[in-house]
């Protein structure tokens, strides 16, 4: 009697074998993939985060109508509309009745008209009207949230401004004057608009981009280079400022009408080296003055009895009143 075969399991193919171990590999895959997504997605709303807390202004601005009495002066209340249709507020400070030029002030990032309540005494004295207003998003102006663009549409408002010296007021002449985001606004207001026949610009910085990056490492340093170039550029593109122009970019632009450009050589919030370069880049006819020791915005504070030597003097030379 024969005896049966034995039986022979089956041996599972090299295939089958292999099965559990790709699912394995493409869940791991998965996983990694789902983590690697979640983080960016994180890098970019922490970028966007930051974005947003470079855009927008917060805090509570102080009494706008309280501090008109600081003036001294009389002044009228004042509106007029940009080309965007909003509607900026502002005091006129009437001169010398018979003068022919006026000057405009431009605030600062965050600020509003009062930051040049200082400046309109000697202006006045001298014999110029003077319009302070607030740009479009401050202040009193129209706008809505309370932002900030580095001169992107502020330079649209000191158009707005003059233009209303000149159409409204019948002023002849008007020059601007502007520090830190209002000094980079009339540089820019200056070399587009020929309406505006002198510029005076304290702590401009020559590039958004530039004053965005440099603000962030003086304030985080720890960030990385690639995270503040990230949400600088989502910054810049918050701000409509992709493919515009900076104050480097045209500051020559600006001649033949005067250039009067200053700073503070303690000045922590824009880099010093930019008036030099700025000043260098510009084309004749134009003036630097760079006070020593004196912070951001801070030249008539440390220097008043200079900063009005500068700046009226140069504006009898170059904003004749008759």
């Amino acid at each position: 009697m024969l005896n049966p075969k034995p039986k022979i399991a089956p041996q599972p193919s090299p295939s089958t074998g292999r099965a559990p171990l790709q699912r394995i590999a493409k869940y791991l895959a998965f996983g990694g993939l789902t983590v690697g997504i979640l983080f960016l997605l994180l890098i970019l709303g922490a970028a966007w985060y930051g974005s947003g807390r470079v855009m927008y202004t917060s805090g509570t601005p102080h009494s706008i109508e309280r501090s008109a009495a600081m003036m001294g002066l009389k002044f009228e209340d004042v509106t007029f509309t940009n080309e965007r249709g909003l509607k900026l507020s502002g005091w006129f400070v009437p001169g010398n009745a018979a003068a022919r030029a006026a000057v405009v002030t431009v605030h600062g990032a965050g600020g509003d008209r009062t930051h040049f309540l200082p400046t309109v005494p000697m202006l006045h004295d001298a014999g110029y009207s003077v319009l302070l207003f607030d740009c479009s998003h401050a202040g009193q102006s129209e706008g809505g949230a309370r932002r900030i663009t580095l001169g992107v549409d502020e330079n649209r408002d000191v158009s707005a401004a003059v233009h209303y010296l000149k159409s409204e007021r019948k002023f002849h002449r008007v020059g601007v004057l502007g520090c830190s985001q209002g000094g980079a606004s009339v540089i820019l207001a200056g070399a587009r608009d020929p309406a505006i026949d002198a510029v005076i610009a304290e702590a401009s910085f020559l590039t958004p981009r530039e004053i965005i990056s440099f603000s962030v490492h003086r304030v985080r340093p720890d960030l990385s280079a690639g995270f503040v170039r990230l949400m600088t550029d989502l910054t810049l593109f918050r701000m409509g400022a992709i493919g515009q122009p900076s104050p480097i970019d045209v500051v020559d632009r600006i001649a033949p009408r005067p250039l009067l450009l200053m700073q503070g050589s303690a000045d922590q919030l824009v880099p010093v080296s930019d008036v030099a370069a700025l000043y260098q880049r510009a084309r004749e006819p134009k003036q630097l003055w760079v006070g020593e020791g004196a912070n951001h915005c801070g030249l008539i504070n440390q220097y008043p009895d200079r900063y009005r030597q500068e700046v009226v003097e140069f504006l009898k030379h170059n904003l004749p009143l008759q």
